[in-house]
C-alpha cells in the first residue's frame, strides 16, 4: 500500500526558496479578474442608475468613479445604505437554481463641505468625504455537471510530464516521498493523484508481469463529473476624498482609496467510474485570500453650458499584499481500491498591482425636471482582457420632493475564447476550474424623496450573465464547459440626513 500524508515542516520549502527555486506561487489572469470585481451598487440612487453618475456628482457612490463630483455638495451631510442580494445561478438545460441571499452595507459616507466667501478668490468650495463602500460581493453558489467527460487525471499527467509529454519529470520516488509535498517540483494534484491510484506508472508486460513503463491514467473518460462551488466575502473600500469648486465651472477632486479583500472558495469536484456503478472520485479544494491595497484617484468635472457636464477621472492601479491559504483532499471508491489523501495547509504571500481605470462620463440636464447621464469605464491590464462598461442613466424629477430614477449598463466579456487556465506543473493550488465570462447586462429603477434635512431612496436592480465554468485544462484535452446563467437582484435602501442650505 502506498504511504499516506503525514505532517512535516516545511524547512525543505523555504530553503529551495533562499536557493532561488521559483515556486509556484503566483496569479492568474482568473484571480486578477476575481480580484478587480465591481457590482456598481451603491447609495440607491447610483443603483438605480446603474452607475451612470461620473458626470452627476453629489453622490456618494459617484464620487468613487468621479471625486470631482464631491465639489458640488454644498452641505454637510451623512448618510447610510442598506443592501439585500439575492443571487440565483443555474446550468442552462437545468430546472433548478443555486440560491444565495446576502444582507450587507454598501455604502455609509459623511461629507464636510466648505464655502468660501472672499469674492477675490476662484475657489468657491472645499469640500470632503470619509466613506466604506463594498465594491463587490462574491457570495454565490454554483453546480454544473457534463456526461462523458475526460477524466481529471490528465491534469495529473501534465504534472508529472514535460512539455513534449513524452519525457518523465518525476519519477514514482518523487511522488511516493514523505516530503513531496515540500519538493518544488511536485504539484500537489499530482500527489493526490498519486496516492489515489488516479494515476499509475506501472504496466504489464507480455509476460505478465509489473513493470514500471509511462505515466497514465487509471481511469479513462468518465459517465459523469460534477463540480460545486461555493463562494463567500467581499471586497471593501475605505475613502478619503477632496474636491474644490473653481468659478462654478469646473472642479478637480482627489481620493486616497484603501482597499480589503476577504474571500473563500470551496469547490468540490466529483467523477463516476465506468468500472461499476458505485465506483468514483471526490475531492475538496478550500481556497482564501484576504489583503490590502492602495490606489489614488483624481478627476475633473468641467460644465462648459448650463446644460452640459463632463467628466473625467483616473484611479491609478491598486498596489496588493495578498495572503493566501490553499488545502485539500481527494478520495477514491473502487473495490477493492478505497484510498484517501490530504494535502497539508499552505500559507503564502503575493503583490499584485490591479489596472489603471479610466472614466468619462457626460450628463445633460434639463434644469431643475430632470437629467439623462452617459457613462464609460475602461479597464486595462497585461494579465486580463480589456474591460469596456457603458451605462446610461436618467432622473425625473416630479415635484420639488420627489424624483424617480432608471438607468442600464453592460460589461463586456472576460477571457471569452482565450486560452484556459492550466495549473502550473509544480502547482500548490488544486483549484484547477475556471471561468469564462460573457456579457453582464444591468438594469435599474428607483424613487426617491428628499427635504430641506431628510434624503430617503429606494432601488432595484437587475443583473444578468453567462459564464461557463471548466472543471479543468490540460495540455492534451480540455473537457466541455458547464454553460451558466447567473441572476441577480439588488434591494437598495439609502437613507440621509443634511444640514440646511
Amino acid at each position: 500500500m502506498r504511504p499516506t500524508c503525514f505532517s512535516f515542516a516545511y524547512m525543505r520549502r523555504f530553503l529551495l526558496c533562499l536557493l532561488g527555486v521559483v515556486l509556484p506561487y503566483v496569479l492568474c489572469a482568473q484571480d486578477a479578474q476575481l480580484l478587480d470585481s465591481r457590482d456598481y451598487v451603491g447609495t440607491a440612487r447610483y443603483t438605480a442608475m446603474a452607475g451612470a453618475m461620473a458626470a452627476v456628482g453629489a453622490d456618494p457612490s459617484a464620487v468613487l468613479d468621479n471625486p470631482a463630483g464631491l465639489a458640488l455638495y454644498r452641505r454637510l451631510g451623512v448618510s447610510l445604505t442598506l443592501h439585500e442580494q439575492l443571487d440565483y445561478t443555474r446550468q442552462k438545460g437545468e430546472k433548478e437554481d443555486e440560491f444565495k441571499s446576502s444582507f450587507m452595507l454598501p455604502n455609509a459616507n459623511f461629507v464636510l463641505a466648505f464655502e468660501n466667501h472672499r469674492s477675490e478668490s476662484a475657489m468657491r468650495f472645499c469640500n470632503f468625504m470619509f466613506s466604506f463602500n463594498r465594491l463587490h460581493t462574491f457570495n454565490r453558489t454554483s453546480l454544473g455537471h457534463a456526461n462523458n467527460q475526460p477524466t481529471i487525471a490528465n491534469v495529473m499527467l501534465d504534472q508529472v510530464y514535460n512539455e513534449d509529454d513524452i519525457t518523465v519529470r518525476l519519477q514514482e520516488s518523487d511522488l511516493a516521498s514523505d516530503n513531496a509535498y515540500a519538493d518544488a517540483n511536485v504539484g500537489w494534484l499530482s500527489r493526490l493523484g498519486y496516492q489515489t491510484y488516479m494515476i499509475d506508472p506501472y504496466d504489464i508486460d507480455q509476460n505478465g508481469d509489473t513493470i514500471f513503463g509511462v505515466w497514465s491514467s487509471c481511469y479513462g473518460n468518465v459517465p459523469v463529473n460534477a463540480v460545486k462551488i461555493y463562494e463567500v466575502g467581499g471586497l471593501d473600500e475605505f475613502n478619503v476624498h477632496w474636491a474644490s469648486l473653481f468659478q462654478h465651472h469646473w472642479a478637480l477632486g482627489l481620493g486616497l482609496n484603501v482597499r480589503s479583500l476577504s474571500y473563500r472558495k470551496t469547490t468540490m469536484y466529483e467523477e463516476s467510474f465506468i468500472t461499476n456503478n458505485t465506483a468514483y472520485m471526490h475531492a475538496n479544494t478550500d481556497l482564501t485570500m484576504s489583503g490590502v491595497g492602495v490606489s489614488g484617484t483624481i478627476g475633473l468635472l468641467y460644465q462648459p453650458v448650463q446644460f452640459v457636464r463632463l467628466a473625467l477621472s483616473f484611479q491609478t492601479p491598486v498596489a496588493m499584499n495578498l495572503t493566501i491559504r490553499t488545502d485539500a483532499d481527494m478520495m477514491v471508491k473502487d473495490n477493492p481500491i478505497d484510498a484517501f489523501e490530504r494535502t497539508p495547509i499552505e500559507r503564502y504571500t503575493y503583490r499584485l498591482t490591479q489596472p489603471l481605470r479610466t472614466t468619462a462620463g457626460m450628463t445633460f440636464i434639463a434644469g431643475q425636471r430632470g437629467l439623462v447621464s452617459l457613462q464609460y469605464d475602461f479597464r486595462h491590464s497585461r494579465m486580463t482582457t480589456d474591460i469596456h462598461t457603458m451605462k446610461i442613466g436618467g432622473e425625473v424629477v416630479i415635484s420639488n420632493n420627489l424624483f424617480l430614477n432608471c438607468g442600464y449598463a453592460f460589461e463586456s466579456a472576460f477571457l471569452k475564447n482565450e486560452q484556459p487556465t492550466q495549473l502550473a506543473v509544480n502547482d500548490v493550488r488544486t483549484d484547477a476550474e475556471f471561468r469564462t465570462i460573457g456579457l453582464s447586462h444591468m438594469a435599474g429603477v428607483g424613487v426617491g424623496f428628499r427635504n430641506q434635512h431628510f434624503i430617503a431612496q429606494l432601488a432595484y436592480r437587475f443583473r444578468y450573465q453567462d459564464y461557463q465554468i471548466y472543471p479543468y485544462a490540460s495540455r492534451v484535452v480540455t473537457p466541455d464547459p458547464y454553460d451558466m446563467r447567473s441572476m441577480t437582484h439588488n434591494i437598495v435602501l439609502t437613507l440621509g440626513w443634511h444640514t440646511s442650505n
